[in-house]
């Protein structure tokens, strides 16, 4: 893309946000990005692209926080908090186009400034089978209890993904879902299934925390629950607690790797709580999977994802291993099954889905992971 929208050449119309949001993702838009005293910028498979002539100056910046988020948007950003959305904009024939909001502030000039990105989600949740998704992943998501864990840095498709299982519990008649997001991202009123009803949650809207939104969660017996994320000890605990109650729960973490999942969850708990909560959390997990987005030669991104699915026997050897061994023990599980990212990458590469620079780095990456070390699990 080398066009530029035409109605901010000069300036930007805060009041034609829509139809510049409308614009950008006709054209590929993964992710906008305003930031004030800088113009508009779009990332399309991965290169950043000046979008507008005009730049955004802090009366405009405001204006768009309050617009994204309330009136009260441009105040929690002076107090040095950030905020988190989504944004919804309507198109024909009752069609949304949604977007997932951070809002930021930052230094502009010599003084105060905000950044608001914006990730463009797709109309509607896809299906696992759209994405390429592995069918040992896929069977291993059906699972009726236990936790199912879906990891990878910021912008790999882990939101995605968990959209697509969430659908497939849904078309399959799960039963009662609840979803605890910061924001919601996919909405499901057009998923078709009669048994099962999806009920979502927005923290810090309807919750305080996702820690709070699970523990009502187990009050109205669910089938299965979404977390967004496990990012803190509060909600690890939540977590592996409604998994442990016989619900399937289906969260994600940012980390690379399913050995390196395990060491995230268990680094929030002091050294001397992990054996107990350790056992605790192999006991329960079902699935971890890391999805990486490199580009493809031609053109968009290529998923690859590396897997494990702890079925009995590897649950009952971690156990009896000490906690030090347990990455060297898990590595070892998925070199065993040929699904480690390493062994993905080559497969996209050999295919011609990417390129060969990304897989060096992707190699070099997975050989560097830390595997025999008990300070690996500390803080």
């Amino acid at each position: 893309m080398t066009d530029r929208w035409e109605e901010a050449a000069f300036a930007f119309p805060v009041e034609g946000l829509d139809r510049f949001l409308l614009w950008a993702a006709d054209r590929g838009a993964s992710d906008i990005a305003f930031r004030t005293g800088a113009p508009a910028f779009v990332e399309i498979d991965g290169v950043l692209r000046r979008a507008t002539g005009a730049v955004l100056d802090g009366v405009a910046m405001g204006r768009l926080a309050e617009r994204v988020f309330d009136a009260t948007g441009e105040g929690i950003l002076r107090s040095g908090r950030a905020v988190d959305c989504s944004y919804a904009v309507a198109r024909a024939r009752g069609a949304v186009r949604r977007f997932r909001c951070n809002l930021s502030p930052v230094l502009a000039g010599h003084g105060f400034g905000i950044d608001l990105a914006m990730r463009v989600l797709p109309d509607a949740p896809p299906t696992l089978e759209a994405l390429g998704v592995e069918d040992g992943v896929a069977a291993a998501w059906d699972a009726p209890r236990g936790l199912v864990l879906v990891t990878g840095v910021p912008g790999s498709g882990k939101s995605t993904l968990l959209a697509a299982g969430t659908r497939r519990l849904l078309e399959r008649g799960a039963g009662r879902i609840q979803s605890y997001e910061a924001p919601i991202e996919f909405t499901f009123d057009h998923v078709a299934g009669d048994g099962a009803l999806m009920s979502s949650s927005e923290i810090p809207r309807h919750f305080p925390s996702f820690a709070e939104g699970l523990r009502s969660s187990l009050r109205r017996r669910p089938a299965a629950v979404v977390v967004g994320e496990a990012r803190d000890r509060e909600t690890v605990e939540a977590v592996v607690r409604a998994a442990d109650y016989g619900i399937a729960v289906y969260a994600t973490a940012h980390t690379v790797g399913v050995a390196a999942a395990v060491r995230r969850l268990l680094a929030e708990f002091p050294p001397e709580e992990r054996h107990e909560r350790g056992a605790a959390l192999i006991d329960v997990m079902n699935l971890v999977v890391t999805q990486m987005l490199p580009p493809n030669p031609r053109g968009g991104r290529t998923a690859i994802r590396e897997w494990l699915a702890f079925d009995g026997a590897l649950k009952a050897a971690l156990l009896e291993e000490p906690q030090a061994r347990w990455p060297a023990r898990i590595a070892e599980a998925v070199a065993r099954t040929g699904n480690g990212l390493a062994a993905a990458a080559g497969r996209a590469c050999r295919e011609g889905r990417m390129f060969e620079s990304d897989l060096r780095r992707i190699q070099a990456a997975a050989g560097a992971m830390p595997q025999f070390h008990a300070e690996s699990v500390e803080r």
